[in-house]
């Protein structure tokens, strides 16, 4: 047995995302779902892709449930005010590389 192969390599199986069908079925039946389901929704919401994010806000049939989802949990959609600190410091950083670039280049 080898150090740089341990028995482990290709055994640890990465989580599952859902996918868009799996949590509009959920959002369908939204008021019926468990709290592990309305964390599942919360997840995708957040973190899934935009295209599959868009595709679900655009379905017309799941839209007043998603709604009332959406009002029902609206404090994990705001934005936190590290995020915001984040932004505001990621643009203050680049305005001031944009600066000392262009004085060594003046």
């Amino acid at each position: 047995m080898s150090y740089h192969y341990p028995q482990h390599v290709g055994k640890i199986v990465a989580r599952k995302r859902a996918n868009s069908e799996r949590v509009a079925q959920l959002v369908s039946r939204y008021p019926g779902v468990t709290d592990e389901e309305a964390k599942e929704i919360l997840s995708f919401l957040r973190t899934g892709r935009h295209l599959d994010v868009g595709l679900l806000t655009a379905d017309e049939g799941i839209r007043p449930n998603l709604d009332a989802f959406m009002r029902d949990n609206k404090a994990a959609f705001r934005v936190k005010w590290w995020e915001g600190t984040a932004v505001t410091g990621g643009i203050a950083v680049l305005l001031v590389t944009f600066w000392i670039i262009w004085e060594v280049l003046a």
